[in-house]
């Protein structure tokens, strides 16, 4: 990995970025002049910047770049932007205002030629490793009208969402309400169904009729029975003509009581 960045945020406008790129003196002595290590991009206030180190000079037309380690901060948004900044690389440390417009950098195409840093017991780590630490302040922001519609924009988001989180919490309410209700209405037609269905296999189920006045011996009809089994309702075995069982012509031995449990059972 090149570089290990670090970033403390002193508060909302200012900020301590850390950089450390390892292998330094390597490519201080093999980079072309203009090749950078960029770090990565970080907000501050509502601006996006990130910055440049350039190990052998950062290419300027106006100096003779080579030798030297360059260093930039870059605004990489779409307005321009007044800033306070310091570089620091061991004893070196140079800073102060500064304006960036868009897309544009600001900082340091000399700030530390090659011997001096070698020399330098505090810039680099035993391994090769240079950190570079930045603070930068966030004076100013140009307020674009883009960025005006764009605060606007997120200022009635904001309330749209507000709006339907709180819609989102009336319909949980009554979606959980409605579920509740639609749980006992279950259990109700369920239970009503199950009656339905008890109901209808009762209506369904055969009788045993009486072989005599052939009506069904349903409860509370009391039934008499023969030796061989065969039934007959006890208004119909009272009966002074009916001596014995109809069917087979053998006596009635008595109530069946069994055939009444059973039929009040099954008919209620």
């Amino acid at each position: 990995m090149m570089t290990d960045e670090a970033i403390f945020r002193v508060n909302e406008n200012e900020l301590k970025y850390s950089i450390k790129i390892a292998s330094f003196i390597e490519k201080m002595r093999t980079w072309r002049v203009g090749r950078e290590v960029q770090s990565l991009p970080f907000i501050l206030g509502e601006t996006e910047f990130h910055i440049s180190v350039y190990p052998n000079g950062n290419d300027y037309d106006d100096y003779d770049t080579q030798g030297y380690v360059s260093l930039f901060v870059h605004n990489r948004s779409d307005w321009n932007v007044t800033v306070e900044l310091e570089f620091a690389i061991g004893r070196m440390v140079e800073g102060g205002p500064g304006d960036i417009e868009s897309n544009e950098s600001f900082g340091y195409s000399l700030f530390y030629d090659h011997q001096s840093l070698e020399s330098d017991g505090e810039a680099l780590y035993e391994d090769g490793t240079l950190e570079v630490v930045v603070v930068l302040s966030l004076l100013w922001e140009e307020v674009t009208e883009e960025r005006k519609d764009v605060k606007v924009l997120l200022k009635e988001s904001k309330a749209e969402v507000a709006v339907l989180k709180k819609k989102m919490e009336t319909l949980t309410s009554k979606v959980d309400s409605n579920a509740g209700l639609m749980l006992n209405l279950e259990k109700s037609f369920t239970s009503k169904f199950r009656a339905l269905e008890l109901s209808f296999k009762k209506c369904s189920l055969p009788c045993p009729e009486c072989p005599v006045c052939f009506e069904e011996m349903k409860p509370p009809v009391r039934i008499v029975q023969c030796r061989s089994g065969h039934l007959v309702c006890q208004q119909c075995g009272d009966r002074p003509q009916v001596l014995s069982c109809p069917t087979c012509k053998q006596e009635f031995t008595g109530r069946a009581i069994g055939m009444e449990n059973h039929l009040r059972t099954l008919f209620g």
